[in-house]
């Protein structure tokens, strides 16, 4: 599998336009896609937005771990609430742009 390169905006803090309000967690979200690129993982802008709101906080390893055995990270489109069975959580509303 060939290496894809993402769109990463240091100025405006955005990966794959996704925004973040913090330059930390711009950066802990980077490197986290960089090392699991490596292993094969091709990032959506939701996945960023799953990872971003992990690193923060705002969803624990427990949701983490329920979005990714549901898949939702494949289900969301930007902008958009996570529906899943088990949980409800929306990834962008809490952010500052």
């Amino acid at each position: 599998m060939p290496y894809t390169p993402i769109k990463i905006d240091r100025k405006n803090l955005t990966i794959m336009g996704v925004n973040f309000s913090s330059v930390s967690n711009f950066e802990a979200t980077a490197n986290a896609i960089g090392t699991v690129m490596f292993e094969g993982f091709e990032p959506s802008p939701a996945s960023i937005e799953i990872i971003r709101d992990y690193l923060s906080g705002h969803i624990t390893i427990e949701q983490l771990g329920k979005l990714s055995k549901e898949k939702a990270y494949t289900q969301v489109a930007e902008g958009d609430v996570i529906q899943s069975k088990s949980l409800q959580s929306t990834t962008k509303g809490s952010h500052a742009r």
